[in-house]
């Protein structure tokens, strides 16, 4: 695999140097196996194990549970039901619409029910299944088209609009109409849910969970057991992955195992298998929509009218707001004069579908690529080009009203054009296709614009606190969750370069909601933006306290003059500009600071400026930035079995002044990877009644190490950017999902080579083995006739 990383000099500044950046700060604990999660803390004396009866219905009420038998089983402390919940039997965050565990109706297969509390995994595997739940089964909901049938909605639906949709549409030369549908995904994070709370004195409970949220957590704990959030710590130290779907999801997991910790006294563990998880929990939400695009001869769209409808599963979660990032990204990277969108949130009988890599956008940008494809095909012109003619340029704002200040779609495709060489690379798949009748290949290119910020501006806050100790290290705890993404890395590393120290002095600490109070979920792409300028802050008012004091202490020190403005922080030591050599190591400045009683800790807070949004008007400023990228993928498909591979993909993504290049290089990769498995391979399928039939990894294909691209360059464009977050960087944690769109679209023009590209494919999403070859029968059996 081939890396270009840009060199380009920023404006007045020097790019930092790539191999003076440590790329990992957990790289060698989770390379040796020494990193720790949650079952991998010790266990406390007397820790006991939950195991959950769920429904086996997708839609059924309970008429009587018996748990008689499972109580009297040895080794069983307690069995716990509805009835049993002291508090408030509610976790819907959102919309309170969800009970932690149902009284009268089950609404989805999975849902828990009952949970076994004993003293051994066995003992209460065993009890559960002594467990006599009589239920009445009802007829279940689960598709999109039945609920909108039914009318059954998690909430009303949502849109905007901008212009005069029906005249655009009346005065376009060419209508296109038609409907665009993608699929469920499981989020295959390696740990998969689980819990741990341990009780204390006076009702305290400590919650170790695996969850991108923990105030939520506490606060959803602390409701359900009728106790104030005083009462509940929440404590993560790190994820074993997350992708979002830890962000709401483990809620349901810790409040019943708080629930179990309360009513035992006891310490007590609860933990999916990967069977029970894949099966029980909520997925990327399937979509599927109807469009109407309008636009001229040349391509260029003038109006476009999408309608989302979202399969939410049977509770709210979090729907809403991934919908409304759906409408706020539904144009991509492309200006639409006349625009109006809608969003329908559908209730069905499915476990609750919830956030995932992207949360939203990937549906929406799916959509409009997908329209553009048609377009270039109906037209027979180059993908390339309708997508340039099509996109944003400077003074042109989105449909909800935001400017897009730096519109870099076009530069970024003329980069991509000439690290790829587009044009013989053209006549390079031409020439493959018309030597091989049974293998053939194709380009897909996608660009991206991805809003960074929490759509609800409130979420957009962070906070860090940190204590420098009198021998110059630094304890850094912060409102972040790690889970793979090295948050803790960029966190550190703002610590670090505020207060002058190198990396191997700051330690981050476990998220502690008794340290970090009243935190926003890491999710949004956010997490170092938010927190990592929170850490800036706590850093910044420790030094603004310690530089009259230095230039005090080294003028006694060394007997040289000295100013509080000329101190610097560098390297672990401290001097003054204009006397670099006299200097003293920041241990020895701490412990004389200490000892004339100057604080050395501070709690840091930021909150992103100027972001307000009125979904009533449709219009605001959702987001601090966007972030701008294109990728191109060649897809070799074969025909008589489906299987493709990657001969070659080009990513050109826009970092900024990243903070890492290591770690944001690796969730490009990752999330390219995520993003091509969810458009190609990912299949989440279900039965009749509601029951999952692909709740294992045997059964559900996710991308490895074989589908790896033969050549895969990346360029990260360091570019000095005027909108950015962290130290001038930006995000990087979902927007390069969306490349992986670009290998679907390139599956669909090497199937459209068979026929010369005169007939579009209709090719299925997603492009599993199955879909590519019914593409091929439809598309041949469409040019013999």
């Amino acid at each position: 695999m081939a890396t270009v990383m840009n060199k380009k000099k920023t404006r007045g500044k020097t790019p930092v140097k790539q191999e003076s950046i440590p790329t990992h700060l957990s790289g060698t604990l989770h390379a040796t196996g020494a990193s720790r999660f949650i079952s991998d803390e010790p266990k406390p004396d007397g820790m006991c194990y939950a195991r959950v009866l769920t429904s086996p219905y997708a839609h059924a009420e309970i008429v009587s549970i018996d748990a008689l038998d499972a109580a009297r089983t040895p080794g069983v402390l307690a069995v716990l039901t509805a009835a049993d919940i002291p508090g408030a039997n509610q976790i819907g965050s959102k919309i309170p619409d969800e009970p932690l565990l149902p009284t009268r109706e089950v609404c989805y297969c999975g849902q828990p029910v009952a949970v076994v509390v004993a003293e051994t995994p066995q003992a209460a595997a065993s009890a559960r299944k002594k467990i006599r739940i009589e239920y009445r089964e009802l007829e279940p909901v689960l598709t999109v088209e039945q609920a909108l049938a039914a009318k059954s909605f998690l909430a009303p639906e949502i849109g905007l609009e901008r212009g005069n949709v029906d005249r655009a549409f009346a005065q376009a030369e060419i209508v296109l109409e038609g409907t665009v549908s993608s699929g469920a995904q499981e989020h295959v994070y390696w740990e998969t849910q689980r819990s741990r709370a341990v009780p204390g004195e006076d009702q305290e409970i400590t919650i170790y969970s695996a969850t991108q949220a923990p105030t939520e957590v506490q606060e959803l704990a602390a409701h359900v057991l009728g106790l104030r959030r005083k009462d509940i710590t929440v404590d993560v130290r790190r994820l074993g992955g997350a992708f979002g779907g830890k962000e709401s999801l483990a809620n349901l997991w810790a409040c019943l195992t708080a629930l179990a910790c309360f009513k035992t006294k006891r310490p007590v563990e609860l933990q999916l298998s990967r069977a029970e998880d894949m099966a029980w929990t909520g997925k990327r939400h399937p979509f599927e929509n109807h469009y109407k695009a309008g636009f001229d001869r040349n391509g260029k769209i003038l109006a476009y009218s999408i309608e989302f409808n979202a399969n939410g599963g049977a509770y709210a979660d979090l729907t809403m707001p991934i919908i409304q990032r759906a409408v706020l990204h539904a144009e991509n990277a492309y200006y639409i004069p006349h625009m109006r969108v809608v969003a329908r949130p559908c209730r069905t009988n499915l476990p609750p579908n919830t956030a995932f890599r992207g949360f939203g956008a990937p549906q929406g940008i799916f959509a409009i690529e997908s329209v553009l494809d048609h377009v270039a095909h109906k037209l027979e012109k180059d993908p390339l080009e309708i997508r340039r003619l099509n996109a944003y340029r400077k003074g042109q704002q989105t449909p909800y009203g935001q400017p897009v200040i730096e519109p870099n779609t076009v530069p970024l495709l003329r980069r991509l054009e000439k690290t790829c060489d587009y044009a013989s690379l053209l006549r390079e798949v031409d020439e493959f296709n018309e030597t091989h009748p049974y293998v053939k290949r194709g380009i897909g290119i996608l660009p991206i614009k991805f809003g960074i910020s929490f759509t609800a501006p409130f979420l957009n806050q962070g906070s860090s606190l940190i204590h420098v100790y009198t021998d110059g290290s630094v304890s850094v705890s912060h409102g972040g969750v790690e889970m793979g993404q090295e948050v803790n890395t960029k966190v550190a590393q703002a610590a670090a370069s505020e207060l002058g120290v190198t990396l191997d002095r700051v330690r981050i600490e476990t998220h502690n909601t008794k340290r970090t109070a009243n935190t926003s979920p890491t999710a949004a792409s956010t997490g170092a933006d938010l927190n990592g300028n929170a850490a800036r802050d706590a850093a910044r008012q420790i030094i603004v306290r310690l530089r009259p004091f230095a230039s005090v202490y080294l003028k006694s020190k060394f007997d040289i003059s000295c100013t509080a403005q000329r101190i610097v922080f560098s390297n672990n030591f401290v001097f003054d500009s204009r006397h670099p050599d006299q200097r003293v190591p920041l241990s020895e400045l701490a412990h004389a600071a200490w000892m004339k009683r100057i604080d050395l800790a501070a709690h840091g807070f930021y909150k992103t400026p100027g972001l307000k949004f009125d979904w009533k008007k449709g219009k605001g400023t959702p987001f601090a930035y966007f972030v701008f990228g294109c990728g191109l993928a060649v897809a070799e498909v074969d025909l008589l079995t489906g299987y493709f591979t990657l001969p070659k993909v080009y990513l050109i993504h826009e970092t900024a002044r990243s903070v890492n290049p290591a770690v944001d290089r690796g969730q490009i990769e990752g999330a390219f990877f995520q993003g091509f498995g969810w458009c190609t391979m990912e299949e989440v399928l279900h039965d009749g009644k509601g029951r999952n039939i692909t709740p294992s990894l045997t059964t559900y294909k996710i991308p490895t190490i074989r589908e790896l691209p033969d050549e895969w360059q990346i360029e990260m464009v360091q570019d000095e950017r005027r909108q950015a977050g962290l130290m001038g960087s930006k995000a990087v944690g979902e927007p390069p999902f969306l490349y992986g769109q670009a290998v679907f679209f390139a599956i669909k023009h090497a199937i459209e080579s068979l026929d010369n590209h005169h007939t579009e494919a209709e090719l299925r999403f997603p492009a599993t083995p199955e879909s590519i070859v019914t593409a091929v029968e439809k598309l041949r059996r469409s040019v013999k006739h």
